[in-house]
């Protein structure tokens, strides 16, 4: 039986030299490098979308090495002086550049004609929490959040969308067929940022209060309270996006009232309704395949030790290595919120259906 492992390179829009191809090649060094009975079985099949380029590539094993062909180039590369502004955005336009449905239309195939032969859908690049950005699109209001056409991609749109995988949306057959394309024990990485200052916020905001510097880190219960106070500018930008814990009511309140306390379950709720509604949740919701993404305010970098063309990306949590560190966040994540880690101990978070499930109306 055939193996599937589809790769999603994206645009490195900011100009920078990173070429995200070239991260995609190395997941799928290190993947054959850790699954043994890989490197002489012609049944694995590396696809890459090479997003930059335009190209769809398939890898193919021979003796322990992976060779790379040209399986379709019927997209446009990426042109900045085409395709950007000069605020870094890509044009509001119906171009042929690769976008996130054309993979999650390649996947579909697979679940029509070979079920249950994906082991894995990464997607490497720039990302946030609302999902992976490709090329750094922007959708048009009528398909955006109370727009006219809200449940909707928008056709010129090439980013990732929590919406994506609604069953009103991708269709009912097209969503089947990608749901049955992946083995049982398949799953989805989305390697990039999940960076929110909304919720890296909250959480420093409590691990500096007095009330839980009072008590030993992993021993306070729901009925703990925290002080919490928030600058003007933050209120303003943040608090409508969630009135349950911010005014404690989904109709009113106001960002004049910046300093109250909140109990360690609503501070929980807060990050657990975060989490059910970031890409990584809903993609995991929707479709029963487990997800590996970053935790809402946290970053993603590319990797700095291990072999070079094996390295990949990662959540940094060690400052001397990244100059920076996410390691209280996690931290927080896993000690009050149960999060479970990556398997290959990357510091990305397993998004579990079931627990997605057992979340939703938090």
């Amino acid at each position: 039986m055939k193996k599937y492992i589809i790769l999603v390179a994206g645009y490195e829009y900011h100009r920078g030299r990173t070429n995200m191809a070239t991260i995609a090649k190395r997941r799928a060094n290190y993947l054959l490098h850790n699954n043994r009975a890989w490197r002489t079985d012609p049944n694995v099949n590396f696809i890459l979308f090479d997003v930059r380029m335009g190209r769809i590539d398939k890898g193919t094993v021979n003796n322990g090495t992976i060779t790379w062909t040209l399986e379709n180039d019927g997209f446009d590369a990426i042109d900045d002086s085409t395709h950007y502004d000069n605020e870094r955005k890509f044009i509001e336009a119906d171009t042929n550049v690769i976008s996130i449905t054309d993979a999650y239309e390649y996947i579909q195939t697979i679940g029509e004609n070979e079920p249950g032969t994906v082991y894995e859908f990464s997607i490497l690049g720039h990302g946030w929490r609302g999902g992976p950005v490709l090329v750094n699109t922007y959708e048009r209001p009528e398909y955006r959040t109370n727009g006219a056409n809200a449940s909707a991609r928008d056709p010129w749109d090439k980013d990732g969308r929590k919406k994506d995988t609604n069953v009103t949306n991708m269709g009912f057959t097209p969503w089947l067929n990608y749901k049955n394309a992946f083995a049982t024990t398949g799953f989805i990485w989305v390697w990039g940022c999940a960076s929110s200052r909304r919720y890296k916020t909250v959480i420093q905001k409590v691990l500096r209060s007095p009330e839980f510097r009072a008590k030993r880190y992993g021993r306070h219960v729901d009925t703990d309270t925290f002080t919490l106070s928030f600058s003007q500018q933050f209120a303003d930008d943040n608090f409508i996006y969630d009135p349950l814990f911010f005014y404690r009511s989904a109709t009113a309140g106001s960002t004049s009232n910046r300093r109250f306390t909140r109990t360690l379950l609503e501070v929980k709720n807060f990050l657990i309704r975060g989490l059910v509604h970031t890409y990584a949740g809903q993609m995991a919701y929707n479709t029963n395949i487990k997800t590996y993404a970053a935790l809402p305010g946290t970053g993603a970098d590319y990797e700095r030790g291990g072999t070079s063309n094996r390295r990949v990306m990662v959540v940094p949590t060690s400052s001397s290595t990244y100059g920076y560190s996410f390691s209280q966040i996690v931290r927080f994540y896993k000690t009050y919120i149960n999060t479970v880690g990556d398997p290959e101990r990357r510091d990305y978070a397993l998004f579990d259906p079931a627990v997605i499930r057992g979340w939703k109306g938090r």
